[in-house]
């Protein structure tokens, strides 16, 4: 066009100079006039090309326009026909166009949707988190997401995937947002399912474990009763008493190990809890000595030298002796199994007016580093442990049991080197006149020949 326009103001340029240089003449040259002449066959000419010129850009015009309009069409049918909701908004929240799932989604239609802040169909707690998050578009002006509860009209709420992305003109200048809004209460409730699932699947498997663990555990003892009641049956009227008590005592210590196994269990009820555990005071030295020796002679763990020390004033602690029975019972118990024999085991309790310390240091296999962290999980046994029996029960226990009293442990473990465990349990103790701390250490006998041995 701008081609065109400059052709035809040259070509009139032209035709005023040549008036003008007849205007000079009464009569014209002949060579003046054919200049004339030719000058206007030059304009025609160019006029004539220009004119096609700009016939074949009207064309070009047209069918782009065509193209537009089919293109804007299609779009507008896709945005109609989209099956998620979809809105425009101008760049401070305003919606100013809507699709027909967006009517449905929000239960009004269009005429209404126009012109309300997008805002007023989030939910009234969410709002200002939502209005945040728009401030946030407008002023980063990139694609953003997040989810918030949407709230539409005459419904109740729901949780809603946002999708928004800026809209800008030539020169950069936010003008309006889209919106891309999908009603996820759907996937919400199926994720919730899988969870619980998921949540019932391990609950089988530990279920499963459990009882192979059960079986096992229990299988030694009822052996031990069987065989010697078997045996009592069988030559009782021939055995004399000195050789029966063996047998009693081995049914006894059996028993006493099945029911010891079962308190283990109970411990995982679930029932118990801080508020409802009630403590006793206690003589922590006798207390735990009594444990030792109980052990000894329930599991016969070998020739292994106990070094049992106890700080400060022990004799009336304020604790629940039932849970630090689960505790002492089942680190003791580790300490013997992982400890090779002719090896010393240490632990040492500290009476302190508010809490109480126990140390467990065995010389034994060590725990490796990436285990530490799992270490205290129902049914974990370390990497490292072989064909060593256990159910992975032990420190699960104690990890409840001090959880429940509300005190914390602490592990420190080098691979070959042995392993101590600190347990901290807040106490309370009787009121007395202050007495000088008591440090012993307790030997058995056999501990004290079995250490002179090593």
């Amino acid at each position: 066009m701008e081609n065109f326009t400059g052709q035809i103001e040259q070509a009139r340029v032209r035709l005023e100079l040549m008036q003008q240089l007849a205007q000079e003449f009464s009569s014209p040259p002949r060579d003046l006039l054919e200049q004339v002449f030719g000058e206007l066959s030059t304009a025609l000419e160019e006029l004539h090309v220009a004119t096609e010129e700009l016939q074949e850009q009207n064309q070009q015009l047209l069918s782009t326009r065509e193209e537009v309009e089919i293109e804007r069409d299609r779009y507008q049918k896709l945005f109609e026909e989209a099956p998620d909701p979809y809105l425009v908004t101008n760049a401070v929240g305003v919606i100013e166009a809507a699709n027909a799932a967006a009517e449905e989604l929000f239960n009004l239609r269009r005429p209404f949707l126009i012109d309300k802040p997008l805002a007023v169909f989030v939910d009234l707690e969410e709002r200002s988190a939502f209005r945040s998050q728009l401030e946030q578009v407008r002023t980063v002006g990139t694609v953003r997401e997040w989810e918030v509860r949407m709230l539409p009209r005459d419904r109740e709420s729901f949780p809603a995937a946002i999708s928004v992305s800026p809209v800008h003109d030539l020169q950069g200048n936010l003008t309006g947002l889209r919106w891309l809004i999908r009603n996820i209460s759907d996937l919400k409730e199926a994720e919730k399912n899988r969870q619980e699932l998921a949540v019932q699947r391990e609950l089988h498997l530990i279920k499963s474990r459990f009882i192979q663990i059960l079986s096992q555990e229990f299988r030694t003892p009822l052996n031990t009763i069987h065989l010697c009641t078997q045996l009592l049956e069988r030559y009782s009227d021939g055995v004399k008493q000195s050789k029966r008590t063996p047998l009693f005592s081995k049914i006894r210590a059996s028993i006493k190990q099945i029911t010891l196994l079962l308190d283990d269990i109970l411990i995982f009820n679930g029932e118990q809890n801080c508020g409802s555990l009630q403590s006793s005071p206690i003589d922590i030295q006798k207390f735990c000595w009594k444990l030792i020796e109980e052990y000894k002679h329930l599991y016969s763990p070998g020739e292994r030298f106990i070094n049992f020390q106890v700080t400060g004033n022990c004799h009336s602690v304020f604790t629940n002796t039932k849970l630090l029975r689960h505790i002492f019972r089942n680190l003791l118990s580790n300490c013997f199994k992982f400890t090779p024999e002719f090896s010393q085991i240490n632990i040492s309790i500290q009476c302190e007016e508010t809490q109480l310390i126990l140390t467990f240091r065995d010389h034994g296999l060590g725990i490796p580093a990436e285990d530490i962290p799992s270490l205290f999980e129902i049914f974990y046994r370390g990497s490292n442990v072989g064909e060593l029996s256990g159910a992975g029960l032990g420190l699960a226990i104690v990890k409840k049991s001090v959880d429940l009293l509300r005190g914390a442990i602490a592990v420190e473990s080098t691979v070959g080197g042995g392993t101590t465990l600190t347990i901290t349990l807040p106490t309370t103790s009787t009121p007395k006149s202050l007495s000088l701390p008591l440090k012993n250490s307790l030997l058995s006998p056999v501990e004290e020949t079995s250490g002179r041995q090593k």
